[in-house]
């Protein structure tokens, strides 16, 4: 029984970090358009289109190599507090560097057509995690450290059909691996919990498609976007592993599938003069019935929704380009804003009691369905700036934002009737980003 209980206990705890850990707002990449708040969509003229809307590619004018890295900071503070006059909080933070594309893009000529092949690889999703903390009271300490992601290995082409129209194709195959430890101890018992994502798989499609106003009419400088995801199953082999000091050891080891859902946005720029370009964007992401399912050597199922809400996840986002033109350099300077939909929700559960379990401890249950729940949606902004030069460019941007999550329970009747409880977590994530671009066939002239 115990063996049996601790199986599924490791299979929600596993499951439950992999949501948590994860940001599924899945989307392209690059310095330029964070600093635009990722409004890129109706923009999308260099390499990262091929994950943004890969119609855009065709608005390449030179064989091409770019770079994307950066510096993620998070920040979690954690609040509790009952009515019965007790409070706690905990702070932690994390800092980490990010390689995150990569790619090569090479202009063809077709008549009078434009036809653009590029290759890609994106960090899609990031596993590193860290938390660490310790109470000399109570003689307790903890520590958890996650590291990993999934990647994109990106084969993409555009073709220019008409003057003002482009559509585009990238065929993503996903893989990659994640592995996370966890250690507490209490005074001379310790336990040691340790989980092991291998061999991520998938694949799916990435459609674009540009259209250009400013190919029919000269005075309307109007580009329009459309991008659609293909959804598919992300499969994972996981083993999860749990020691104790005291010789009790356990393995086991499941496969899975997160439904990644059918994924679609359109977007828009105009641009004012030679100078100054304003972006929109809406996407969504169709994750209101997907769901995490997984088996267990055993032939033990499960399943949970993505979304405790069961909503899907929309998102608006607005960005602007300024640019200082000089004969010798090209300065831009940009400004974004975005909302930042999430897979939580607060709750507010009141708990009633239903006995004693086998070995006497009160069961509640809350009355809280899915019409309770409201998504938790944060917002955030962005800048960025550059240097554009003949052979090559640099980007830079800085992008912020935050939520506020909270639980709030209350027991209604029972053995703790009564009693209430608040907890909060407020996370807020900063990225600073660089992209490098090299434009190749200007050395090779």
């Amino acid at each position: 029984m115990l063996k049996r209980l601790l199986a599924i206990f490791i299979l929600a705890v596993s499951i439950n970090a992999v949501k948590a850990e994860l940001d599924w707002n899945i989307t392209g990449s690059g310095a330029r358009a964070a600093g635009m708040g990722n409004a890129f969509i109706g923009i999308a003229d260099d390499a990262t289109a091929i994950n943004w809307n890969p119609g855009g590619l065709t608005a390449l004018e030179h064989f091409e190599a770019s770079v994307v890295g950066g510096v993620i900071h998070d920040r979690e503070e954690y609040t509790y507090s009952d009515n019965q006059e007790y409070e706690n909080s905990s702070d932690f933070k994390y800092t980490h560097a990010n390689l995150n594309f990569l790619s090569v893009a090479y202009p063809l000529h077709i008549k009078d057509r434009k036809l653009v092949l590029a290759a890609a690889m994106q960090k899609q999703l990031d596993f590193f995690s860290e938390d660490e903390s310790e109470n000399e009271a109570s003689r307790y300490s903890y520590i958890y450290e996650s590291e990993g992601g999934v990647y994109t290995i990106n084969i993409g082409a555009s073709y220019q059909v008409f003057p003002y129209l482009s559509l585009g194709a990238t065929g993503n195959i996903w893989t990659g691996a994640s592995e996370s430890t966890q250690e507490e101890v209490w005074d001379t018992y310790s336990e040691t919990f340790t989980a092991e994502n291998k061999d991520f798989s998938g694949f799916n499609l990435t459609l674009g498609a540009i259209f250009d106003m400013s190919a029919i009419k000269d005075n309307v400088p109007l580009k329009i976007g459309a991008v659609l995801k293909t959804p598919f199953d992300l499969s994972y082999d996981y083993e999860a592993q749990f020691e104790s000091n005291d010789g009790y050891s356990y393995e086991q080891y499941f496969s899975g599938t997160v439904e990644m859902p059918v994924m679609f946005g359109f977007g828009a720029s105009y641009r004012f003069g030679e100078n100054f370009t304003l972006g929109a964007d809406f996407e969504v992401r169709n994750y209101a019935k997907s769901k995490f399912r997984w088996e267990d050597e055993d032939g033990n199922e499960g399943e949970t929704y993505m979304s405790p809400t069961e909503e899907d996840v929309t998102q608006f986002r607005l960005g602007m380009e300024y640019l200082i033109i000089t004969d010798a350099v090209v300065i831009p300077l940009r400004l974004g804003i975005f909302n930042y939909p999430t897979l939580w929700a607060d709750r507010e559960d009141d708990l009633y009691y239903q006995g004693d379990d086998m070995y006497g401890n009160p069961v509640y249950e809350a009355d809280t369905d899915v019409s309770d729940l409201e998504q938790l949606v944060g917002v955030g902004v962005s800048l960025g700036t550059g240097l554009v030069f003949e052979s090559f460019s640099v980007d830079f941007s800085m992008s912020v934002f935050s939520y506020e999550n909270t639980y709030s329970y209350r027991y209604m009747d029972g053995p703790w009737s009564g009693y209430e409880y608040e907890e909060s977590w407020i996370t807020t994530k900063a990225t600073a980003g660089l992209s490098a671009v090299i434009y190749l066939d200007t050395f090779i002239k």
